[in-house]
């Protein structure tokens, strides 16, 4: 499909279906996973072990995604709630970088002030809503389609390590893969041997 009468290229985003993605993960005799030992018992096992599973991760989330036209009509954040989340992911940034009382006390007090604008900015576009909406406007029919699908189980939020929620899908698959390598990684110190020695002498 070639770019509108205007010449300019129609601007696109990828969304992701996680339900698929969900679906997908159910699936364990695949060549990737078939590929994992079950035994892993050296560093390089454990690797292999994490390589793999990264790559399954990122091929089902890649074969479930689709491009769709960006909307022209979206409502967006104002500028300066744009400004204000700019500020609170540096300040969370720092904070984790350097977790002193007053970084950390600085990135929570600018979290309140995001949710409360973000609220507030959403107040206000739903009351702008109610004021302009009609009979024929397409959000009946979403929610008529929504109250109507069943079976369906919502997937609960992923949190990255700085207790944020991941928004985008790049940030959702990196999540998922920062979760598979800490439970592939080894999480106990090594052993002893020379006081393991000491307590077998004893004992025998």
């Amino acid at each position: 499909m070639g770019p509108p009468d205007s010449g300019r290229p129609v601007s696109t985003v990828k969304i992701t279906d996680w339900k698929r993605v969900s679906t997908a993960f159910e699936k364990i005799d695949t060549p990737p996973l078939n590929s994992i030992p079950d035994d892993i018992s050296t560093i390089e096992q454990i690797d292999h072990a994490i390589g793999a599973l990264t790559s399954h991760v990122r091929s089902v989330v890649e074969k479930c995604e689709r491009e769709v036209p960006a909307s022209s009509d979206r409502r967006k954040f104002p500028p300066d709630i744009l400004e204000l989340i700019r500020a609170k992911n540096a300040a969370l940034r720092r904070a984790s970088a350097y977790p002193t009382p007053v970084y950390r006390s600085r990135a929570r007090a600018l979290q309140r002030e995001v949710k409360a604008r973000v609220q507030e900015f959403r107040n206000e576009t739903w009351s702008d809503l109610m004021e302009e909406i009609r009979p024929s406007h397409k959000g009946f029919s979403k929610i008529t389609k929504a109250l109507k699908t069943e079976g369906y189980t919502p997937i609960p939020s992923l949190k990255r390590p700085d207790g944020t929620t991941a928004l985008d899908d790049a940030e959702v698959a990196e999540c998922i893969a920062d979760s598979i390598q800490t439970q592939c990684s080894h999480v106990s110190p090594p052993h002893d041997i020379a006081h393991i020695n000491s307590i077998e002498k004893e004992v025998l």
